[in-house]
């Protein structure tokens, strides 16, 4: 195809920090109708975007951009345009993956990509709940089976915090496949859980209608050989004295417990039953989890589309995705590129 020398896109226009406690706004959010056009090198393949995933925490993300202006959001789904010849992906396929987080993201009509993060859509799925996906199931695969030496076993009984977002939801269904059907999985999140037990947990708490959620976990009798943590702070200090002793603990809260010094991490770090990660792109594991998608072990939850790079519309989307499980649209939030 002959190409353009620009295109539309969303850019970030502020760098966070953890260091200094400095994170980017939703005002930082900006339409840019002359973004570069992306020229791959002859190891990537040039992608048509459909659809985009907003990760809201990215604005807490202290990476420095490979390319100026940054274009946000690294869940992507969308066709191949070219590619090298010997390829495993060629021109048409319908793809998604997640985009390398030091490089530019996806939230623009075209981007550039090689063909280790990818994998091809499952069939029936449309891009905008293939774009839902890669962050969320990578999040769980890597966290349980790969970072850290494998954290999770069959039979676990397993703790989740944040249950209600995106990320929590994908939890309940594949931390259900890991730990197989005897073992008991504790939900903790805000509102719009309802369909929590349907996902595969036994218990759900709301926190926002209980005095004290850590006492409700105590009242379940449920020895907790495992907490996956999406929230982070204060409520992964609460949690910390359910676990057994010698049980795991995985975290993605953002910023890292070292930054907010939180009570009883050190020493489980330090034992190693305690794992902090940031997720990486995955185009092997993206293709396991595509397997699952197909058996309907693992179903995208979407609860909101936002329609095309409006950028009102956008920065309203980010905010209803940090709002998450609080108000009551506990899925992802997709751009669908128009």
């Amino acid at each position: 195809m002959a190409t353009p020398k620009t295109m539309r896109a969303i850019n970030i226009t502020k760098i966070a920090s953890w260091e200094y406690n400095e994170i980017a706004s939703v005002s930082d959010l900006v339409f840019n109708p002359a973004q570069p056009f992306p020229q791959p090198t002859p190891e990537q393949l040039l992608i048509k975007v459909h659809a985009v995933n907003i990760t809201p925490y990215e604005l807490s993300w202290p990476a420095a951009p490979a390319a100026d202006p940054r274009v946000v959001s690294h869940d992507v789904a969308g066709v191949v345009v070219s590619g090298p010849e010997d390829s495993e992906f060629q021109e048409g396929d319908k793809v998604f993956g997640l985009m390398d987080f030091y490089g530019q993201g996806g939230m623009a009509e075209y981007t550039v990509t090689t063909a280790d993060v990818l994998a091809k859509i499952p069939e029936g799925l449309s891009f905008e709940e293939a774009a839902s996906l890669p962050r969320a199931s990578l999040t769980l695969w890597q966290g349980m089976k790969v970072q850290g030496g494998g954290m999770i076993k069959e039979g676990d009984n397993v703790l989740i915090l944040g249950a209600t977002g995106a990320v929590g939801r994908m939890a309940i269904q594949m931390i259900r496949y890991f730990v197989g059907k005897d073992a008991k999985i504790i939900a903790m999140g805000g509102a719009g859980g309802e369909d929590a037990k349907s996902l595969g947990a036994d218990f759900l708490i709301n926190y926002r209608e209980v005095k004290d959620w850590t006492e409700e976990v105590k009242k379940l009798g449920v020895s907790i050989n495992l907490i996956f943590d999406a929230v982070g702070k204060k409520t992964l200090e609460a949690a910390i004295p359910l676990v057994k002793e010698g049980g795991k603990i995985v975290t993605i809260g953002s910023p890292p417990p070292k930054y907010t010094g939180i009570q009883g991490w050190d020493e489980i770090e330090k034992k190693g039953n305690g794992l902090f990660f940031i997720v990486r792109p995955d185009g092997l594991n993206l293709k396991k989890i595509a397997k699952l998608v197909e058996r309907g072990v693992v179903k995208p939850s979407v609860s909101t589309v936002v329609e095309g790079l409006d950028q009102e519309k956008v920065r309203e989307g980010w905010m209803g995705a940090f709002k998450g499980g609080l108000s009551g649209k506990p899925g992802s939030t997709v751009v669908k590129i128009l």
